[in-house]
């Protein structure tokens, strides 16, 4: 299992239409779950951080592999839903789907009300 955080900068006036994006993914959720297992992604969270630079998306994911293989399986993607997705970030964001920048990983910590604790670590 790999986390990755993933970002992009927000192209100014596009805000609206980012969200507007996220919230038609939970309506068709079925079509995005498809979308993640054929990726390889088991978590995707979603954020819109506000900065003195301007509004920066923020992305957490936690891949089976690593996001090379889960960046090539969307970009290679079957699915209607990933052609539009792609579409959405080349509108919103500065560089588009292709040109996000993803945060270097210093460790996580899992602690699960019932479950084992676990620690990753790069």
């Amino acid at each position: 299992m790999s986390f990755v955080l993933s970002t992009a900068w927000i192209k100014d006036g596009k805000s609206d239409r980012l969200r507007e994006w996220y919230e038609e993914l939970g309506r068709r959720s079925d079509e995005a779950f498809q979308t993640l297992d054929n990726e390889g992604v088991r978590q995707e969270v979603a954020f819109i951080l506000n900065t003195e630079h301007g509004k920066l998306l923020c992305v957490f994911l936690e891949v089976e592999k690593d996001m090379a293989a889960a960046d090539q399986a969307f970009f290679s993607s079957p699915f209607e839903m990933d052609r539009q997705h792609r579409a959405v970030m080349d509108d919103t964001t500065e560089g588009g789907a292709a040109a996000r920048v993803h945060a270097e990983f210093m460790y996580a910590l899992r602690n699960p009300a019932d479950g084992e604790r676990e620690v990753h670590l790069p």
